[in-house]
């Protein structure tokens, strides 16, 4: 009986000890490390500019909300491509979206926001 319990005692120490190395290790291939860091970052809020802004900053990789009335017939059109990714606004039959950019690389950018109406509004966005 004790020479049963001694194995048995044997393979459990060694199958923790194997598990204890396995979770220890890392991983060399980036294609893990990616998935791994993917896994556990989150997605931020996007920066909300209202009607009644004229100027908001962002940083790099966030988003850019533009409130308006009427996103469907409302257009935008930004000065510098390079710093922002332009949207514009659009009713996907299920939602209404307003337009909005993406901030691409830090710098300063102006979106007019062009209403229904043919009314013109600026907003300058700093991206850093």
């Amino acid at each position: 009986m004790k020479f049963i319990n001694k194995f048995a005692a044997i393979g459990v120490m060694s199958v923790l000890g194997v598990t204890v190395l396995v979770g220890c290790s890392s991983s060399d291939d980036p294609a893990t490390e990616a998935t791994t860091s993917s896994e556990t970052s989150q997605m931020l809020p996007p920066v909300i500019v209202t009607a009644d802004q004229t100027d908001a900053s962002a940083v790099v990789g966030d988003m850019i909300d533009i409130v308006v009335d009427d996103p469907v017939n409302t257009t935008i059109a930004v000065d510098n491509p390079e710093v922002l990714e332009i949207t514009q606004g659009k009713d996907d039959g299920s939602a209404l979206f307003n337009p909005g950019a993406k901030a691409l690389s830090p710098g300063t950018a102006t979106i007019m926001v062009t209403s229904a109406d043919g009314s013109i509004r600026d907003i300058v966005v700093t991206v850093s």
